[in-house]
């Protein structure tokens, strides 16, 4: 089945003058967001360049390796197409930031894209291959705001306070909900000139968020997709209504966009996600409910203190370096604190458990129906 980049084989001589934006084109300027543009595009808000002097200037050559992420030589035709789109590549770019850190557990990128109908497109990089990326997404889980969410808003107003454009925001993955979070808490003075906020396959928020004031009120401009087994999309609360992509790949590859189906001018939807999507909602659902804020924060600091002993800083280094990140990761598994064991033993063991109750849901009924026997009954 096509994807994004059939996409624009297909429709890439159709400018927006005669095809206004869509869903299928929102997600194309999410995933160029992943691309490193660093002395390409322009830091300052003030200073633009289009599409096409981007993929001109583009040097796979000079790209650190650091910053290469998983779909990265997709990611390079995608640049190639854009350039070459009579849709895409007049489309001005502005305003990119690049900020990881390791000690703050921050990895953040945007860009903002300024299309012909006069909108703006404010793209919310997702989780690269770096491992503090990663970490970050484990921190939703306790954090009531984590600092690329808090990147996310200062971006957001500071785009906003340098403009009278209508305002379209969106990010795949990590960069989705950076999207929804930066349009829920921006000045209010901002808000009413958002009008869709495109959120692909991210991650939700803790309660206090999702059931706030402020989120309740950006709902109805929230586009919320998610491929059939969605895996980091259903991962906290959204309170919003997903709509459901058909994927190509299989598990938690179809987390991809481009494993995503598109047909004409917008996606391939499904009716309902698959039994795996099914089970991963409702495990994953249980098991975070079961752990209060500091076991999720302990269990995030355990496992990434552990990846970290490798002294890599991408999942593509400790691939590239297999047995001496191994070595790495076994050794500091046995360095763990007593306690720091016991609650990544207990995590496990919880998580094997609801995996057990939602695949054999009758077995488990009938094991919490059995009786437990007394002390004066005869074991014999």
């Amino acid at each position: 089945m096509a994807n994004i980049l059939d996409y624009l084989d297909w429709r890439g001589d159709i400018t927006f003058e005669k095809d206004p934006f869509h869903p299928v084109d929102a997600l194309i300027l999410a995933q160029f967001s992943y691309l490193p543009c660093d002395g390409i595009v322009p830091k300052q808000f003030s200073e633009s360049v289009t599409l096409a002097d981007v993929a001109a200037e583009f040097d796979p050559a000079h790209v650190d390796e650091k910053q290469i992420s998983f779909c990265y030589l997709q990611d390079q035709e995608l640049l190639r197409k854009l350039g070459e789109s009579a849709r895409f590549q007049d489309i001005r770019l502005t305003g990119y930031v690049s900020r990881t850190s390791n000690e703050d557990a921050l990895q953040f990128s945007a860009v903002t894209c300024l299309l012909p109908d006069g909108r703006s497109f404010l793209s919310f990089r997702g989780t690269d291959g770096s491992i503090v990326g990663w970490k970050e997404d484990f921190n939703f889980s306790y954090k009531s705001e984590t600092p690329g969410q808090h990147y996310a808003v200062q971006y957001m107003n500071a785009y906003a306070s340098q403009t009278e454009n209508g305002l379209l925001l969106g990010g795949h993955s990590k960069g989705g909900n950076f999207a929804v979070y930066a349009a829920v808490f921006c000045k209010q003075k901002y808000r009413g000139r958002i009008q869709q906020i495109y959120d692909f396959d991210g991650p939700g928020f803790r309660d206090e968020v999702a059931e706030s004031e402020e989120y309740a009120a950006a709902i109805p401009k929230i586009h919320s997709i998610i491929p059939q087994s969605s895996l980091v999309g259903q991962l906290l609360t959204s309170n919003t209504e997903h709509k459901i992509v058909a994927s190509k790949a299989a598990g938690v590859a179809q987390h991809l966009a481009y494993s995503w189906e598109v047909l004409r001018h917008d996606f391939v939807y499904a009716e309902e996600l698959s039994k795996f999507g099914m089970f991963i909602n409702r495990t994953m659902t249980g098991w975070l409910a079961d752990m209060d804020d500091e076991s999720r924060q302990k269990l995030t600091d355990a496992i990434f203190d552990i990846i970290q002993a490798s002294d890599q800083e991408t999942f593509q280094e400790m691939q590239q370096h297999k047995l001496r990140s191994a070595r790495a990761i076994l050794k500091a598994m046995r360095a763990l604190e007593p306690s720091q064991q016991a609650l990544l033993k207990q995590a496990i063991a919880k998580l094997a458990s609801i995996s057990r109750e939602v695949l054999f849901p009758e077995k488990s009924a009938e094991k919490k129906q059995i009786p437990a026997k007394s002390a004066g009954e005869n074991h014999g």
